[in-house]
This record gives C-alpha cells, structure tokens and sequence, in this order.
C-alpha cells in the first residue's frame, strides 16, 4: 500500500469519542432525585408523624420535618455519587493499575469546610432556639406536678398538690390547656419516659428525680405514655394511657381518686 493511501485513510478515521462530562451528570441525577426525594417526604410526613397535642409536639414535628428536608440531600449527594461510580466507571477485567491519585484544591477544600461549617452552626443555633422556646415556656403559676415514679413494669402517678395518686388505674389525668411539668424517677433500673404526642421524653434514673419541660396539653384525647429504655423481659408491654380532659373532667376525676381541690 503506497503512503498517499495510509495518510489518506489516517485523514478519515473517525475520531475518537469525547468523554462524556461525568460531573455534570451527577449533579443532574442529583439535583432531580433530591426534588423528588423531598416531595415525597412532605406528602407522606402527615401520616408518619403523630399529631401534636401541644406546641412542644408541634415544634418536635416541624423540626423532623426540616432536619428531613435538609437530610434527603445530603444523603443522596453520597448515594448518587457512589451508584454512579459504580456504573460509568466499572471495568470487566482486574484493574492492573493504581488510578489517578486525587489533588485537592484550595476550592474544594474550603468549599467542603464551609459547606459542613454552615450545616453544624445551623443545627447548633436550631437547638438553642428550641431550648429557649422550652425554657421561656416555663412557668410556676397554676402549673400542674406530676410525680412519675418508674419500677418493673409499670408506672406509678401522683399528684401532690391534691395529696392523689393514680397508683391503682395506674393513667396520666391532665387537664386540658394547663401547664404540667412531671418530676420522673425509678425503684429500680434505668427506664424512659415518653408521652410522644406532649414531645416528653426524660430518662428516668433510680435514685435521682429528673424534671420535664413544662407542656401544656392543647388537645383533648386519649394518648400513651411509654418506657423508650429497654428495662427488662416486659420492657415492651410497660405503657399506660394519658387522658387529656375539660378542666371540670379533671376535677372530679381528682376527687375520685381521694385527692383535695
């Protein structure tokens, strides 16, 4: 074959195939399920998280919702970014090679530090609002004591500024719109309570009396309280019911139970 025709021939290859812009991609992919993701959490958030019945709850709620929010992209900025790896850049036979080391920048570095910088002093400054709303909420007018005592498997209430005691139906009475504040302790071994649908949740520790948020019930109704410590063999079976009620309904159930008004 004479040289005109290899330089010809070299002249009309096809040229070869421009790397796809692999980052671009990513952020796309990204970008788009993030939406999706988000979407998806605010539809179904109404049937995941129990209904409030005070504005501690409230908050509890709002802030799932907004840390959920923020958390659907972070977490798949590292799925998205590993499944795509895995795919764009498998290769059939074992690699014979060390790939290309990495050279941080000064941008991506500063971008990586301020990025999860903002994020912290976010959550810190988050926190420190929601602890000053628990704290300004505090009052000692008219604020209601509960005296919650925790033993294997059960729970014990009393009321001490009636002189009554819920010892034997063993249930939670709160009047509706007043301010309770519940003084928790244990018999015996470390238990946990929680009235999820108030947003109290303390430890209850032997020996020591740990003190709640004040909460205020804005809903009447029928709700739980739970031991959230594993305690024991019946640790799951140590619930008891708390009944939001008028204040007339409480009332007489405070004289039912022995108390004074």
């Amino acid at each position: 074959m004479s040289e005109p025709n290899i330089e010809g021939n070299a002249g009309n290859a096809a040229p070869a195939p421009a790397e796809p812009h692999h980052l671009r991609r990513v952020l796309i992919i990204w970008v788009v399920l993030s939406v999706i993701g988000i979407a998806i959490w605010l539809a179904v958030a109404q049937f995941i998280l129990p209904p409030a019945a005070s504005s501690l709850d409230s908050s509890d709620n709002f802030t799932f919702l907004v840390l959920t929010v923020l958390a659907v992209p972070v977490a798949l900025f590292v799925f998205v970014f590993l499944g795509y790896s895995l795919f764009a850049f498998r290769v059939k036979e074992r690699p014979t090679e060390d790939g290309t080391p990495l050279q941080p920048t000064p941008a991506l570095q500063i971008g990586w530090l301020g990025i999860t910088s903002v994020l912290c002093l976010f959550l810190l400054i988050w926190g420190m609002f929601a602890f000053y709303q628990e704290t300004a909420a505090a009052t000692t007018s008219n604020t209601l004591v509960v005296q919650v005592t925790a033993q294997q498997w059960q729970w014990t209430f009393n009321y001490p500024q009636y002189s009554a005691t819920s010892k034997g139906a063993q249930v939670i009475e709160l009047p509706v719109n007043r301010p309770v504040e519940f003084y928790v302790t244990s018999d015996d071994v470390l238990h946990g309570f929680s009235i999820r649908a108030l947003g109290v949740r303390v430890d209850a520790n032997p020996g020591e009396v740990t003190t709640t948020a004040v909460v205020t019930p804005t809903q009447i109704g029928p709700y739980v309280v739970q031991c959230v410590e594993l305690c024991g063999l019946y640790h799951s079976n140590m619930w008891e019911a708390v009944n939001v009620v008028s204040a007339d309904a409480f009332n007489s159930w405070i004289q039912n139970q022995g108390g004074h008004l």
